[in-house]
């Protein structure tokens, strides 16, 4: 049988070290993975709840319903209406903003910063939530991308 020198140990020791070194980055790796899909799961959780949030606000308030149906029938709005109108875009644009920055830091998906994107241009396209676009971004409340 023969005897190993300490060079040899010294050889299966760098080999097993090497292997441990791959295991090891493999399970980091797996670990941030789980990471980012729970933070991103978790934004889509607070974006889900913020939508519900604005969502009942709307069919719980008779007023801005009201307001909100004369948008959608291109009627005027009183100056309250008005007012409750568009402190409801200003706070979707601030959703929306938060989520064009999580998207463009990676944490939150492309799929659903679509579907939050599609969801302002549909509110885009009425002039009463331009006019508070344009004037948020003026002033520097809103991101300038």
């Amino acid at each position: 049988m023969r005897k190993f020198a300490l060079s040899d140990w010294a050889s299966i020791a760098e080999i097993i070290g090497a292997f441990a070194v791959v295991l090891s980055l493999l399970y980091v790796g797996v670990q941030v993975k789980a990471n980012t899909d729970e933070i991103r799961a978790a934004n889509r959780q607070t974006f889900v709840n913020r939508s519900m949030q604005a969502t009942g606000n709307v069919a719980i308030s008779p007023e801005l319903a009201a307001a909100f149906a004369k948008v959608a029938a291109g009627a005027s709005l009183t100056p309250t209406e008005l007012m409750q109108y568009q402190y409801f875009v200003r706070g979707l644009l601030y959703d929306i903003q938060e989520a064009f920055l999580l998207h463009g830091e990676g944490r939150l998906d492309d799929e659903y910063w679509k579907t939050r994107a599609a969801i302002v241009l549909v509110y885009m396209a009425q002039i009463q939530a331009r006019d508070v676009y344009q004037r948020d971004r003026a002033s520097g409340v809103l991101h300038a991308d």
